[in-house]
């Protein structure tokens, strides 16, 4: 679960990087939608894996990742269509803070029988 945190936090701060980017270069979405396509859609599939797993899994820290990816999906289902690139790149950021909170409440024994 926790290479999972690790690997839908990183991927959501990516987007959140891309849709600044992409905002304040004063592109519009429609023209660059081909090459965000493909990297949109594999980072929606990470968010309801880690979304389906923290359901099913319900070990320590599974509200804020499902919380992550869920707001996650929101943002690029609706708010990247609608409310605007910065408004999305801040609610990506977000869920990459929500993704990785798991990760700032590891109990100590883990990192002894871990490393």
């Amino acid at each position: 679960m926790r290479v999972l945190s690790i690997l839908c936090g990183l991927s959501f701060a990516v987007m959140a990087g891309y849709l600044l980017a992409l905002s304040l270069g004063g592109l519009p979405l429609n023209r660059l939608q081909p090459v965000m396509s493909p990297l949109s859609w594999a980072m929606l599939a990470l968010a309801a894996l880690g979304a389906v797993l923290a359901l099913r899994s319900r070990c320590e820290g599974w509200a804020p990742m499902l919380a992550g990816c869920g707001l996650f999906m929101a943002c690029q289902l609706v708010a990247a269509r609608f409310a605007g690139l910065n408004l999305s790149a801040l609610m990506c950021l977000a869920a990459a803070g929500f993704a990785l909170l798991p990760l700032m409440h590891t109990p100590s024994s883990y990192w002894r029988v871990a490393g």
